[in-house]
């Protein structure tokens, strides 16, 4: 029969066997059980803790009652086994029922002699360090999945030799071969390192430890042949305070980066080549107008002396009508962009020149406004030249209706003077009574004056016309203002000896 004594923990006697329970209280915090043929028959205070019960609740009963339905069979099957055969693990892992909860124990088992074969078992409780592993497996499996859904390659590799511990399966597209294929050591991804950058490449690898943590950016040569461009980023990993564990290394794709920035590179080259040289005025203002970069053509445009004066100026100041600034830049800001803008600019020794204007509004990406930039061109010549053409062409239709008049009243004043000469002939045919013949005298002498005053007239305007065409059809785009024009007629018309109507009398 079973005999306790919980209050003086006194010697009782089980299986013929004397236990100082004094002893396993004293030594064991662990649950202790002796159980034979299925049923508890020793219990320490540890298992009253374990369960939350009393003795008196579970010595005498089955083991069975204490765990979970669903461990049950599994638990009773391993203690029949145990017995028969000693190969067995002697460790296993269940729930036991506890009020309100369950509770995952760790049963370590021996086999003892207890009039006839028992188990001696020692039950921990393994709940915490069962929901931390499962904690800690559940972070390894998000872990892993971020590891195999990051398009970045992850490789770890050993301190000692450089054994590949781990490597994603991003690494097979970026090298273009299965993971599998991966050798057992760091050797195949230098294998893969672009002959002119393999010895940095080497370098950085070596020195890693020293420096704990580096980054290197390098070309890589994929199985088909590719050329990449990729960003190395390698740490230590220590798993104590001073112990190195491993090395890893996060092997970013920067391919596309790389060309998108040399790309941008020789843009910014051969805009700032193109900024330079250009024969127009090319500009970058603020938005209030101060000026942040201008060319040597828009320095020479606008009069400055050099480009620390035309960097302390603002754009504002130059226009000569602002409300053209206040147009162009509603425009500016309400479409983003301008082009061939005509305004007109009012350089620093004073004389108005007029420009064409392709500029657009730069932003951020937030959209707020950051600053200006153009190109002006100085339309001024052409302007003046299109202005003289128009001229040229109406001068030109000018001189051809006079040119049309002038040859009727030429035609007409030599037939005038042609049937003066045959009328004159027949008077001195015929002879006129003096008073007659006076008074013929006077007409003939008076029609004369008059053809030659036309005769006089015409000659004039011929040889104005003939300074019109002269001018305009060797023109070569220079600047006929209408004081050129003037001049033409003044060398004429401020000639001695102007046009009579009037007729002489004697």
């Amino acid at each position: 029969m079973i005999e306790w004594d919980r209050n003086n923990a006194t010697a009782v006697n089980i299986c013929s066997q004397s236990i100082d329970y004094q002893g396993i209280i004293r030594h064991i915090n662990e649950g202790v059980l002796i159980i034979r043929e299925e049923v508890i028959v020793f219990a320490n205070s540890g298992f009253e803790t374990l369960v939350r019960s009393t003795l008196d609740t579970f010595l005498g009963r089955p083991l069975t009652d204490l765990i979970v339905p669903e461990d049950r069979g599994r638990v009773l099957r391993h203690c029949q086994a145990i017995i028969k055969t000693s190969s067995l693990p002697d460790r296993i892992e269940f729930s036991i029922a506890r009020p309100q909860e369950t509770t995952i124990v760790e049963m370590k088992t021996a086999v003892i002699d207890c009039q006839g074969p028992a188990i001696l078992a020692a039950l921990t409780d393994i709940t915490q360090r069962r929901k931390d592993r499962l904690e800690l497996q559940q972070i390894k499996d998000r872990l892993e999945s971020i590891l195999h859904s990051m398009n970045d390659v992850v490789i770890s590799l050993s301190t000692q030799d450089n054994t590949i511990l781990a490597i994603n399966p991003a690494a097979e597209a970026l090298y273009g071969i299965p993971r599998r294929d991966f050798g057992p050591t760091a050797e195949q991804l230098m294998q893969f390192v672009h002959p002119e950058d393999r010895e940095k490449v080497q370098d950085y690898y070596n020195n890693l430890i020293e420096e704990e943590f580096d980054e290197l950016q390098y070309r890589i040569v994929s199985k088909n042949g590719r050329v990449k461009w990729v960003h190395d980023e390698g740490r230590l990993v220590y798993c104590t305070a001073r112990s190195i564990r491993r090395i890893d290394h996060v092997i970013r794709d920067i391919t596309e980066q790389k060309e998108a920035l040399d790309a941008l590179t020789r843009s910014e080259k051969k805009y700032r080549n193109f900024f330079h040289h250009t024969k127009d005025m090319a500009y970058s203002v603020t938005p209030e107008g101060h000026f942040i970069d201008i060319n040597k053509a828009g320095i020479q445009l606008l009069g400055f002396s050099n480009r620390e004066e035309a960097l302390s100026a603002n754009l504002k100041d130059y226009y000569e009508n602002l409300t053209d600034r206040a147009d162009f830049l509603g425009q500016l800001n309400e479409k983003g962009f301008v082009t061939n803008k005509h305004v007109r600019f009012r350089r620093k020794d004073g004389r108005t020149i007029e420009v064409a204007i392709t500029a657009r509004a730069k932003t951020d990406e937030s959209g707020y406004l950051i600053s200006y930039e153009g190109i002006a061109h100085n339309i001024t010549q052409a302007l003046e030249d299109q202005r003289n053409r128009v001229l040229r062409n109406a001068a030109g239709g000018m001189c051809h209706y006079l040119n049309t008049h002038l040859m009727h009243i030429i035609n007409a004043n030599e037939g005038i003077a042609e049937e003066m000469d045959a009328l004159e002939e027949l008077m001195n045919k015929d002879a006129l009574a003096p008073k007659q013949h006076g008074t013929w005298l006077t007409i003939s002498q008076s029609l004369h004056d008059y053809i030659s005053d036309l005769t006089q007239a015409s000659h004039k305007i011929t040889t104005v016309t003939k300074a019109f065409n002269s001018a305009f059809l060797t023109y070569k785009e220079e600047a006929y203002l209408d004081k050129t024009i003037l001049d033409i007629f003044s060398l004429y018309l401020d000639e001695p000896g102007s046009c009579s109507n009037t007729p002489d009398t004697d």
